[in-house]
């Protein structure tokens, strides 16, 4: 893990510990969060999935840790980084 960009004061750290206790409640529908990102602004909606791409590839990594509770999502993260998908294109800020 890069240290450099694990800031606690940053507002990217901010945002994911907020993020998470969104997440910590049995209630959550990852259904209706993917479609209330569909309201967000076209170009929000591509940070967003730039995003989601930095956390499979972080999650996918060799050296990211994790126990049975999360290997299903490091091998799946792993998968996809393996396969190449994620090199294929640049997702651009426009």
């Amino acid at each position: 893990m890069n240290e450099e960009y694990l800031n606690e004061n940053s507002r990217e750290f901010k945002a994911a510990k907020e993020l998470e206790h969104t997440l910590n409640d049995y209630g959550w529908n990852e259904k209706r969060f993917a479609l209330a990102v569909t309201t967000f602004h076209r170009t929000l909606q591509q940070t967003l999935f730039r995003s989601m791409i930095e956390v499979i590839r972080i999650m996918g990594s060799e050296d990211y840790r994790y126990d049975l509770r999360n290997k299903a999502s490091h091998e799946t993260c792993k998968k996809i980084v393996d396969s190449g998908v994620l090199e294929d294109e640049a997702i651009p800020f426009i």
